[in-house]
């Protein structure tokens, strides 16, 4: 795979501006299918959409993630061309909501200009969006002004990062074209704010070249996370309680996610004063640059995974210098994952009983209202108290059951967390399936968060399984990660 990654490194250092914007733009087309979190071994069936995209060097074609998720088929077209070929994904990001796609036939790149990247812009610049919004099937341009530069969520992945945020117009059809200035690509368009006029959002520079960065052995090991809550301080007796001579100066770690870096070096009470050569404000922000100001967890995923990043702290009144080394990314750390893509879901079914771990994919099986629509033990976790700890890395849910008679009398048992397997705690979901197909004791015993017991005759249930798959039509028992 190294021979894109190097084709990658051109992008940004080969020399000369694209002449023609136009004729680097690209159209997507994606069919693709969406998996069913709550009948897990089914589909929600094939969906088409599109989106736009650009030439960069090395034959490749810039654009969104959530352009390409869960693809099953992709064609490109390029500007003043009828035909459509089709493309392939290279490389791709999540959490950053970055994708890098090409085409084998050659001839679809001959007389493009690739175009470049530029650098961080800054506010009130002026900026052209290209790409082909719904409405037309003709390429597109919006222009508006760089409004602000901050760290935002970005709705794809839900992570926090640097986003360019701007006024002019992006609309379905538009993610994944570049927005220009000066000829060159200063981001990638993502997403809108849909309660305001005019307010969108673009992919940055810096953020884009992290990717590149990070793709070029040839793996994708994402942005990292330190693991770490935190308390702002802007109460000078909180200042005056703590040593810190300076109001409104610092954070205090409320919380350190069970085996992250930040474990290794902080404590609850400890107060962060400065990140990475970078003083932090008592609101928790840092500069990036003069007179910007975002959120100190900037310093933090702006590096690559494997990199130290020096902490300045005050322990008991006393200051030190520590370094977190940045292994694990947010996902690791986390009881309750973020959108998962591209591949089906886990599930295990033992007795007519269906098993998943708790995933935000799952909670959305309850609708765009999931905060209110579901049940508070299941939202909680990922809302409030999402770090792993020591006792616990997955929740497993007991989702529903497939009646039968194994199982008679506890139909009524759905939406609850399994808490342990015969007495045993439940840490993750690999263990959970482990201990249920390794068990020895006649009779399996469920116990769930709500003080709920299922007990299922070991032997009776292996013996039903084939009849309750064929029953219910579904081709296997468990999809495993």
């Amino acid at each position: 795979m190294k021979h894109w990654a190097i084709l990658i490194v051109l992008a940004l250092t080969a020399a000369g501006l694209a002449t023609d914007i136009d004729q680097a733009m690209v159209k997507i087309y994606t069919n693709s299918i969406t998996y069913d979190y709550y009948i897990p071994w089914s589909t929600d069936g094939l969906a088409e959409s599109y989106g736009s995209g650009c030439v960069i060097e090395g034959n490749m074609i810039l654009t969104n993630a959530h352009v390409v998720s869960n693809e099953t088929y992709l064609q490109v077209r390029k500007e003043g061309d009828p035909r459509k070929y089709q493309a392939f994904v290279v490389a791709l990001s999540h959490e950053s909501d970055l994708a890098l796609i090409t085409v084998n036939d050659e001839s679809f790149f001959e007389g493009i200009d690739p175009l470049e990247l530029g650098e961080l812009p800054y506010p009130r610049e002026q900026v052209t969006v290209y790409g082909y919004p719904m409405g037309g099937d003709a390429l597109s341009t919006t222009q508006g002004v760089i409004s602000r530069i901050e760290s935002y969520r970005y709705v794809h992945s839900g992570l926090s990062l640097l986003t360019v945020q701007i006024d002019a117009a992006i609309n379905p059809g538009n993610s994944g074209g570049p927005a220009i200035i000066d000829n060159r690509i200063i981001g990638v368009a993502m997403q809108t704010n849909t309660q305001a006029d005019n307010i969108g959002y673009v992919i940055p520079v810096p953020v884009i070249r992290h990717f590149f960065d990070d793709i070029e052995d040839g793996i994708y090991d994402g942005f990292p996370s330190a693991g770490f809550g935190y308390q702002t301080i802007r109460n000078p007796a909180f200042s005056d309680k703590y040593g810190i001579e300076e109001e409104q100066a610092g954070v205090v770690v409320t919380q350190t996610a069970y085996g992250s870096p930040a474990a290794e070096v902080l404590v609850p009470g400890d107060v962060i004063l400065m990140i990475d050569g970078k003083p932090i404000a008592g609101d928790g922000t840092v500069e990036f640059r003069p007179g910007s100001r975002t959120r100190m967890d900037y310093m933090v995923n702006r590096r690559q995974i494997g990199e130290t990043i020096p902490l300045e702290i005050v322990r008991n009144g006393i200051m030190e210098t520590v370094e977190i080394t940045l292994i694990s990314t947010l996902s690791d750390l986390v009881l309750v994952s973020d959108k998962i893509y591209d591949i089906p879901p886990e599930y295990f079914i033992f007795g007519g009983v269906v098993f998943l771990p708790l995933t935000l994919n799952y909670l959305e099986e309850w609708g765009r209202d999931w905060r209110q629509n579901t049940v508070d033990y299941l939202s909680y976790p990922f809302l409030f108290d999402n770090w792993q700890t020591e006792d616990r890395e997955e929740i497993v849910i007991l989702s529903f059951m497939l009646p039968a008679e194994v199982n008679t009398g506890y139909e009524g048992i759905n939406y609850e967390t399994v808490e342990a397997v015969n007495g045993t705690s439940v840490r993750s979901f690999s263990q959970f399936v482990e201990m249920v197909d390794g068990g020895t004791d006649p009779f399996l015993e469920l116990t769930t968060n709500l003080g709920n017991i299922i007990i299922l005759d070991r032997a009776e249930a292996i013996a039903a399984e084939e009849e309750i798959m064929t029953r219910y039509g579904i081709p296997v028992d468990r999809i495993l990660f």
